[in-house]
């Protein structure tokens, strides 16, 4: 995920204050589909303002477990 910091920023708080509340709320939405979960961190994350924001999200497919790969035949 990659975002503007107008997604962070807001009067009266620190961007760490605002970095950690959006690392909360990215956590508890990590199990929508992408495009759910994008619409809902806009929705609780975003502050009030005029802020531009920009936000990129990307899910990569899930990786096998890690298992021996059978020999091949030379």
């Amino acid at each position: 995920m990659l975002c503007t910091d107008g997604l962070v920023e807001s009067p009266g708080r620190t961007i760490d204050d605002g970095l950690n509340r959006l690392r909360r709320h990215a956590a508890a939405l990590a199990h929508r589909p992408l495009p759910s979960f994008t619409d809902q961190l806009l929705h609780r994350v975003r502050p009030p303002g005029l802020d531009h924001v920009a936000l990129l999200t990307l899910r990569t497919p899930a990786r096998a477990h890690d298992r021996p790969t059978p020999p091949r035949d030379k």
